[in-house]
C-alpha cells in the first residue's frame, strides 16, 4: 500500500519576469522549479544537490514567448511538421495548477491546460492536456496526457524536449540508439542509420531517432543520466553547436557547451484521438 503525505513542500511566487513559478521539494531534499508559463520544468536538482537541467540566462520570461531550457512541453505539434507555430501551443500558453501530493517519498504536482478561444483559432479542436512532475532520490518524471475532449477525432504530435546540463560538451556522449533510423535536420533532412555505438558533438547534431528504445543514457565523465520513456515512440537528440547557437538570441554565444537535448518524442507517426480517448507518455531521467 502506497504511503501518502497530504501535505507536501511547495510555494509558488513571482520568478523571473514576475511568471508565476512553483518550487517543489521532495522529503529528502530533491527539488523542481515549474513555471506555470508552458507548465515549463527550469530547474531538478536531485538530493544530491547537484543542478541536472540547463536554463539559459538569455532567456526572455514574458507572456507569449517559449522559454529557452529545461523541459519544455511540444504539444499538438514538434518542430514545424505542421501549420502551427514552431513546436505547438502548450508551451506559450498559461497552465493552471492542480494540486500537489506525496507518494513513498516522491512529491509530484500536476498542472492542466484546456483550449482556449485563441487556441481554436489556430487548433480548431477541444482537449485537455495534463502534465505530472514527480521527483525523489536521484529521479525526475514527467508524464504528459492528452484527452480529446470534443466531438471531432484529432492528429497531433508531441515531446519533452529536454535540456540536460554538461560540464564538458567534448567528453559527452549518448549512447542507447545504435542501429536506429534517424532523420538528420543538420544534414538536409536526409535519411541515415545509426552505425557506431555513441554520439558525439564535434559539430551540430539535429536527429529524429525513430523507434526509439525504451532507455538512452548520456554519458559524461564520471557521471551517467538514464533516460527513459512510456508512451513517446521516437527520440531526439540536439545541441546547436557555435555556428547556429550565435544566432539564436535567447542563447549566450557559448551555451551550446553547456546542454545536450535528449527528447521524449511521438513525432515520426502521429496520435490519433477519437472523442473521449486519451493518450499518454512518460520521461524518467535517473542521475
Amino acid at each position: 500500500m502506497n504511503a501518502s503525505t497530504p501535505n507536501p513542500v511547495f510555494a509558488i511566487a513571482p520568478g523571473a519576469g514576475d511568471l508565476p513559478k512553483l518550487t517543489l521539494t521532495a522529503p529528502d531534499g530533491a527539488r523542481a522549479e515549474i513555471y506555470l508559463h508552458g507548465a515549463q520544468v527550469t530547474s531538478w536538482v536531485p538530493a544530491d544537490g547537484q543542478e541536472r537541467l540547463f536554463l539559459s540566462q538569455a532567456s526572455q520570461f514574458c507572456p507569449g514567448v517559449p522559454i529557452r531550457g529545461g523541459i519544455p512541453v511540444v504539444f499538438p505539434q514538434f518542430g514545424m511538421s505542421g501549420p502551427l507555430p514552431l513546436h505547438g501551443l502548450a508551451r506559450l500558453m498559461p497552465w493552471e495548477f492542480a494540486g500537489t501530493e506525496v507518494v513513498n517519498g516522491q512529491a509530484s504536482a500536476t498542472f492542466r491546460l484546456r483550449d482556449t478561444e485563441d487556441s481554436q483559432r489556430l487548433w480548431a479542436f477541444a482537449f485537455l492536456a495534463e502534465l505530472t512532475v514527480s521527483i525523489g532520490g536521484n529521479q525526475l518524471a514527467v508524464t504528459l496526457t492528452i484527452t480529446n475532449t470534443g466531438p471531432e477525432p484529432f492528429t497531433f504530435t508531441a515531446a519533452l524536449h529536454t535540456y540536460l546540463a554538461v560540464a564538458d560538451l567534448a567528453a559527452t556522449r549518448v549512447e542507447g540508439l545504435t542501429g536506429l533510423l534517424y532523420r538528420d535536420a543538420a544534414a538536409g533532412w536526409t535519411d541515415h542509420q545509426q552505425v557506431v555505438p555513441c554520439i558525439d558533438f564535434t559539430s551540430e547534431v539535429n536527429r529524429i531517432y525513430f523507434d526509439a528504445p525504451a532507455e538512452t543514457r548520456l554519458i559524461e565523465p564520471g557521471q551517467t543520466t538514464r533516460i527513459q520513456t512510456a508512451g513517446f515512440r521516437d527520440a531526439v537528440v540536439w545541441n546547436p553547436a557555435a555556428d547556429k547557437c550565435a544566432t539564436m538570441s535567447d542563447l549566450k554565444p557559448d551555451d551550446y557547451q553547456r546542454f545536450v537535448c535528449v527528447e521524449a518524442v511521438t513525432v515520426g507517426t502521429p496520435v490519433n484521438l477519437a472523442p473521449g480517448e486519451r493518450w499518454q507518455g512518460t520521461q524518467r531521467l535517473v542521475a
